[in-house]
């Protein structure tokens, strides 16, 4: 169980590591919003101050070229020297205005009608500049030229408004550029964080599923060795006390395997003579017997029998769990196997006044013979034992797709839903035993779900009305 090469050391610094490379792309993506808003809002501020900027300089100019030809005229047409200098400063604000407009104009077309109109002012300035004054028909003579200049300010002015509307219009394809800019981004970040997402998602639920696949196997009492988990080192280190506590289980399993075969074989040596003893005594070979000893006798027998199958009970469940594979399996017809299993439950049958009905609606299993009879002896034992008097147990099969199901019921207090989880593990009884019953050892029903798990079946607690208890077992198919 080794770290990783692209696992961090911890597994709250892989979290905070995915936390930060998830917000690296949002962070990048925000940034470049904001940059690229930055732009427009520039660029918009710029194109607002030069289009007023230039939009002002034009209509001065145009109230410029109007200011000049006031100040000819009065210049001129009154014939008063004191005039002259208003026309000089129409003219110098005029060419003032112009040359502040050439800094700002971008276009050629306006460009070249600025510069049309400065030489149209100075030519016309040319004529009407102080130190000499022209009479009413030589002024009148120049209306053309004042026309033409009226007339260029006036063109400079609308390809001005044009220009402020081309303008206009590639700043709203501008902006209509970035809003695809943005949403290709947007588009581009969301499955790029989902990727990273899903990539980090992994790294950090990988080894979490690897834990519990082990915590699951543990839970399932499969004591083999756990797979390895990758990760970050703390959680390495989980998966190896994980490892150890599944070592321990398996020596303390096999303790009590062990402590069970000694016990067992411990018990079989005295069993064994107790019941020649009782024996010898039913046949009366130490002396003839009074009605009252012979019933004691009896009890010691029944006793003794009963221990005996505990004492094998244990053996066969330490035998199992060490070594659960079967015999070869083949076709056992359900009839004869039935009759050996009642053969030696009769005594009991006959005591509670219990009958067994049979439904056999396939006649064969493939199952080992041994482990066929000891499950349904189990399973009937128990049956019996929670049996009311006369009370009637059904075996019962039936085809199933690829297995057979064999159903043994009875008409028992029961197993309550809480505690059919549990009735098949070892040693473990229910609440609801009958009170004229000496207590069992709790290995009945566990036998019969090893035996079933060795040869790939299955056994569970089902319903199957009017029956209060019914035990289902799934025998595979023959292949």
């Amino acid at each position: 169980m080794l770290a990783g090469p692209y696992y961090p050391r911890s597994f709250t610094i892989l979290v905070i590591v995915a936390m930060g490379v998830l917000i690296v792309p949002l962070a990048s993506g925000l940034i470049n919003v904001v940059h690229v808003l930055q732009g427009v809002v520039d660029t918009q501020r710029e194109f607002t101050r030069t289009s007023l900027a230039v939009t002002r300089d034009v209509r001065q100019i145009v109230e410029s070229v109007s200011q000049l030809q006031r100040a000819a005229g009065q210049y001129h047409l009154l014939q008063d020297a004191e005039f002259g200098s208003a026309l000089r400063e129409s003219y110098d604000d005029l060419q003032t205005r112009m040359q502040a407009l050439g800094g700002r104009l971008d276009d050629d077309r306006s460009r070249a009608t600025l510069a049309a109109l400065q030489a149209r002012s100075r030519t016309l300035y040319g004529e009407l500049r102080p130190g000499r004054f022209l009479d009413s028909d030589q002024f009148h003579a120049l209306d053309p030229a004042f026309e033409a200049l009226h007339d260029t300010s006036r063109t400079l002015l609308a390809q001005a408004d044009a220009a402020v509307q081309h303008d206009l219009q590639q700043l709203e394809a501008t902006v209509q550029a970035t809003r695809r800019r943005l949403i290709l981004l947007a588009l581009a970040l969301i499955p790029l964080t989902l990727l990273l997402a899903a990539v980090f998602s992994w790294m950090i639920n990988r080894p979490v599923k690897q834990l519990k696949r082990s915590i699951q196997q543990l839970g399932k009492a499969d004591l083999s060795p756990l797979p390895a988990i990758s990760g970050p080192q703390d959680i390495v280190e989980l998966g190896r006390e994980i490892d150890w506590l599944r070592q321990r289980l398996q020596a303390l399993e096999e303790q009590k395997l062990r402590f069970l075969r000694h016990v067992s074989h411990e018990l079989k040596t005295p069993l064994a003579s107790l019941r020649e003893g009782v024996a010898l005594l039913g046949d009366e070979l130490a002396g003839t017997l009074n009605a009252r000893q012979r019933s004691i006798v009896g009890i010691m027998d029944s006793g003794s029998r009963e221990l005996q199958k505990r004492i094998e009970d244990l053996i066969r469940y330490g035998g199992m769990v060490r070594d659960a594979t079967l015999p070869p399996a083949t076709p056992q017809a359900l009839d004869p196997v039935l009759d050996a299993v009642l053969a030696r439950q009769r005594l009991a049958l006959d005591a509670h006044h219990v009958r067994v009905e049979r439904e056999f609606g396939t006649p064969t299993v493939h199952a080992d013979r041994a482990q066929l009879e000891t499950v349904l002896d189990n399973l009937l034992s128990n049956a019996v034992k929670f049996s009311p008097e006369g009370g009637r147990i059904l075996v019962r099969s039936e085809p199933a797709p690829g297995a057979v199901v064999v159903w043994v019921c009875d008409e028992g207090p029961g197993i309550p839903e809480a505690e059919r989880s549990r009735i098949f593990e070892p040693f473990v009884q229910g609440a609801r035993q009958p009170a004229s019953v000496v207590k069992g050892s709790g290995l009945g029903l566990s036998i019969v779900r090893e035996s079933l798990i060795a040869a790939g079946g299955s056994v569970e607690v089902a319903d199957l009305p009017p029956w209060s208890t019914c035990f289902r077992l799934t025998w595979p198919a023959p292949p």
